[in-house]
């Protein structure tokens, strides 16, 4: 779309921690499979740049969520006038920010 700002993905130290930490434990049973799931998180995450609202916002100072399908993740998220701010990435069986 014309005029469409793209913002900058930023990632925060954990939610960089947390892919690493998907990618490890993946990866100890099937390197493969893992190397598909983290380019799905971090293609998921650069779509965020052009789209940036895609998920909803949950309430007031909360990060937005972008739940996954493909696989169970969410990407937890903020976004200013220039950059989307990874916060977390978190398997959607474990507690939510």
């Amino acid at each position: 779309m014309a005029g469409r700002q793209r913002r900058r993905v930023e990632w925060s130290v954990r939610a960089a921690r947390d892919v690493l930490a998907i990618d490890s434990y993946l990866s100890a049973e099937n390197p493969k499979a893992a190397v598909e799931v983290v380019r799905y998180l971090l293609e998921r995450a650069e779509r965020l740049s052009r789209f940036p609202f895609l998920g909803p916002a949950p309430g007031a100072g909360r990060p937005r969520k972008l739940v996954l399908t493909r696989y169970p993740y969410n990407i937890h998220y903020r976004v200013t006038a220039t950059k989307v701010r990874i916060a977390r990435v978190l398997h959607q069986a474990r507690r939510q920010p």
